[in-house]
């Protein structure tokens, strides 16, 4: 077997495999004994079919197998030990020529590589990237203290609905096969549905029409107890029996409240409670800063680092990798969309490379743990014990996609913390509104 590399250009390659008969004719005759050993056909016993048959009915495809193996275990054998990293996969050369199968003694294999450009990133040079730091004002604190006091107020009777009553009732529409009761929230109704409601008491009848009725059509969905494709475009009438009215009135902020809330002793007070408020929405924001960062960052890498692509190579590529579903011209577009996303790819490798970000087995593991624990909270359910969830964490992991998924986020949470070290950033305080203002 002879391998020879011959550089088209700067970025591709052709790589020329030829194989002779030497290199297969071992192998293949090994496999035509064990067909003969087991092999049956009327007028022989097992094991006594001439060779002579057996080669005629099998020898060829066992030749293609063989050569084949042996070219592709080659090939990638050669990338490997000479370090060659390639875009896309090799792709046969326009020159290979069609291999007569049927008689041929001598292979000649011509594939073109597509070379991955070496890439030398200096982020002490990139400039102009700001470190946010997004606050809570009052208005974003005293809306999570309000959802508290309405979370754990109580309710009341009243005798007729006003501006911010809740309305317990039932939808009915027989034709519609709709009978469902539901705690309707005077502030999620459109407002003519508002109008309507507004004054009514228990025993009432409203007539609604479902077009009009609800602000979303995701909260009408649940009160009228019907699945997501039929709630949108809806336009039914509704008959709504008002069976009580009642008012919430928030619960007051004091220590009894606090400490069912948060546990004992855990929040003295008021102030207490909004610096919490503050400090847990500014570490929720953390997220969406730093991936405005990680933004930045990468249009600032991609004006400035030169990448240079095999773009005929990549051409050719895509369209044999859709199997003939796409035309050359169509290959040609494909590239130019994907062009801007591989070069970022390929520079954040580089930087992954230089500074030693890769993403470990307990990475995955302990951010799986950490977002179990998140959603459990969330849902006001008790944790188990630790055992436990490293236990749900492992069977989590045994699904590919879903480590792609948080290894992907691993992969930015660490490329956001070397930006941060080696990037001269400008660190900023903003406030949330002029934060989106930003992007605008």
């Amino acid at each position: 077997m002879q391998i020879e590399k011959k550089d088209l250009d700067n970025l591709s390659s052709q790589i020329s495999i030829k194989i002779d008969e030497k290199d297969y004719a071992d192998k293949v005759e090994k496999k035509l004994k064990d067909y003969k050993k087991n092999m049956e056909m009327p007028g022989f016993r097992k094991g006594k079919v001439p060779m002579n048959l057996i080669k005629q009915k099998y020898e060829r495809a066992l030749i293609a197998d063989e050569v084949n193996n042996q070219m592709q275990e080659a090939l990638n054998k050669y990338l490997q030990d000479n370090k060659i990293a390639i875009l896309g996969y090799p792709i046969p050369s326009k020159e290979q020529k069609d291999i007569d199968w049927a008689t041929a003694k001598e292979f000649d294999f011509n594939y073109d590589i597509g070379l991955a450009p070496e890439l030398e990133v200096d982020l002490s040079k990139v400039e102009g990237i700001t470190d946010y730091k997004i606050t809570a004002d009052d208005k974003m604190i005293d809306k999570e203290v309000a959802q508290i006091q309405q979370q754990y107020g109580s309710f009341s009777d009243l005798d007729e609905a006003k501006e911010d009553s809740f309305v317990l009732g039932t939808f009915t529409n027989e034709d519609e096969n709709i009978n469902s009761q539901t705690t309707v929230n005077m502030a999620d109704l459109t407002d003519n549905a508002k109008k309507q409601l507004l004054g009514k008491k228990k025993g009432d009848v409203v007539e609604f029409n479902s077009a009009d009725l609800y602000k979303d059509p995701h909260t009408m969905m649940h009160a009228l107890n019907i699945d997501h494709d039929r709630v949108h475009g809806l336009n039914v009438p509704l008959k709504f029996e008002v069976n009580g009215v009642f008012e919430l009135k928030p619960a007051e902020i004091n220590k009894e409240l606090l400490d069912k809330v948060f546990g004992e002793g855990k929040i003295e007070d008021e102030a207490g409670l909004r610096q919490f408020i503050k400090d847990d929405i500014e570490k929720q924001l953390e997220q969406t800063a730093d991936n405005q960062l990680l933004n930045d960052v990468t249009e600032k890498l991609l004006e400035t680092v030169d990448v240079e692509l095999p773009a005929d190579f990549l051409k050719r590529w895509i369209e044999v990798d859709s199997q003939g579903k796409i035309t050359g011209e169509q290959a040609e577009e494909e590239y130019k969309k994907a062009e801007k996303g591989l070069k970022y790819q390929l520079i954040e490798e580089a930087v992954a490379k230089k500074y030693g970000i890769k993403v470990t087995y307990d990475d995955l593991l302990n951010l799986v743990k950490d977002l179990l624990k998140l959603q459990m909270l969330q849902y006001g359910q008790a944790l188990p014990d630790e055992a436990q969830i490293e236990e749900i964490a492992h069977n989590v992991l045994k699904n590919e996609e879903e480590v792609k998924r948080l290894s992907d986020q691993i992969i930015k949470k660490k490329l956001v913390g070397v930006y941060k070290e080696h990037i001269p950033v400008q660190k900023e305080e903003i406030s949330y509104d002029k934060f989106l203002d930003l992007n605008k």
